[in-house]
This record gives C-alpha cells, sequence and structure tokens, in this order.
C-alpha cells in the first residue's frame, strides 16, 4: 500500500500540485485516513451485523477520542493493526450485547483502575508519531480531561443503560490494555537495541 501512496504523492509532485517537501506528510495523511477510515467502516458494518449500531458509534466515538490524545500501541504492520482493532470491537459489542456483564460493579473497578493508568501515562508517543516535549503537556491536558469525562459519563449511564455505559468503559479499558502492549513492545525493542549493540 506504501508503494501505492508513493506513486500518487510522486505525480502530485511532478504535476505541481504540492512540493517536494509536502511528499511525506501527504503520504502520511494517506495512510491516516485509510487506516482510520477503512477502521470505522469496517466497525459500523460489524456494529449493524451484530445489530448493535448505536452501541459501535459510542464505543468508536469514546476510543477515538481517548486514543488520540492518550497514545498507546501501534501495530507496525497495517494488517496486524486492522485485526487487532476488529478484535477488540467484535468482543466488546458480543459482550455488550450479551449483558456478559452481571454485575456492574466488576466494570466500574476495571474502568477506573484503566482510567487511573492512562491519568498516571498518557500520553504514549509511537515511532510512526513521536510527541515534542512542548506540546506534551497539553496533550496529557486533554487525555485526562477526556478519560475522566467518558468515566463519568459511565457511571452517569450505568443506572439507565448499563449497556451504553459498558460501551464507553470498555473503550477506556481497550485504551489500558493498548498501554500495557505499548511497554511491552517498548521493552522488547528496548533489548533488540542493547543485544544489537554487543
Amino acid at each position: 500500500m506504501g508503494k501505492i501512496f508513493e506513486k500518487i504523492t510522486h505525480n502530485l509532485v511532478q504535476n505541481g500540485n504540492i512540493r517536494e517537501e509536502d511528499e511525506d506528510v501527504y503520504q502520511y495523511a494517506m495512510k491516516s485516513i485509510l487506516v482510520l477510515g477503512g477502521n470505522i467502516l469496517l466497525s459500523l458494518i460489524i456494529g449493524v451485523w451484530m445489530e448493535v449500531p448505536g452501541y459501535c458509534l459510542l464505543f468508536l466515538g469514546a476510543i477515538i477520542l481517548l486514543r488520540s490524545d492518550a497514545g498507546g500501541y501501534h501495530a507496525s504492520n497495517l494488517v496486524v493493526c486492522y485485526i487487532l482493532s476488529l478484535v477488540s470491537l467484535m468482543l466488546t459489542m458480543f459482550i455488550v450485547k450479551e449483558e456478559i456483564v452481571q454485575y456492574p460493579f466488576i466494570m466500574v473497578v476495571l474502568s477506573f483502575i484503566a482510567s487511573m493508568c492512562i491519568l498516571r501515562f498518557a500520553p504514549l508517543d509511537s515511532k510512526g508519531k513521536p510527541i515534542e516535549k512542548d506540546e506534551r503537556q497539553y496533550i496529557r491536558r486533554r487525555a485526562q480531561i477526556t478519560v475522566c469525562l467518558e468515566w463519568g459519563m459511565g457511571v452517569l449511564l450505568v443506572t439507565i443503560n448499563s449497556q451504553a455505559a459498558y460501551a464507553i468503559w470498555f473503550a477506556i479499558i481497550w485504551c489500558a490494555v493498548g498501554y500495557a502492549g505499548w511497554f511491552v513492545d517498548r521493552k522488547i525493542r528496548t533489548k533488540h537495541e542493547k543485544f544489537e549493540v554487543k
């Protein structure tokens, strides 16, 4: 897919539509649109197929808002990214639809612990999306506000519509799972770098 984006941007440069120094930025933008747009489209199709489109939208809105600032693990391969996203969505929608969690207290505790992780460590950057030192505080504040609002919204909704509350809280929980993945990935990369130096 990267080769296609390179050809497109190369043609845009040749035609004088963009400057050569902006070529990488356009390639990154196209890749982001493909990943996010494709992910949202597939997620909505799954939501309709599982007969929970409203909860699917609620989950997507919550996780996109949170992950965009909080960060976390990013798969290096586009296929792996899609698979992880779709598995987390399908598991969430299955649990929400079937109301598998019988005791809201469990979800309150799990989402609270996940929220504390995000409050403590946000934002986590990635190789593809490093965070500049001067913008870290601003992004951190936004991530903290977002996770607090989402957790609080879940608390408000749990007595009215527990399924909606679970959809929001699962966004927080999956974000924290992404944090665990980020720390594991970073540890593995650090070990490889040390090994290569030796």
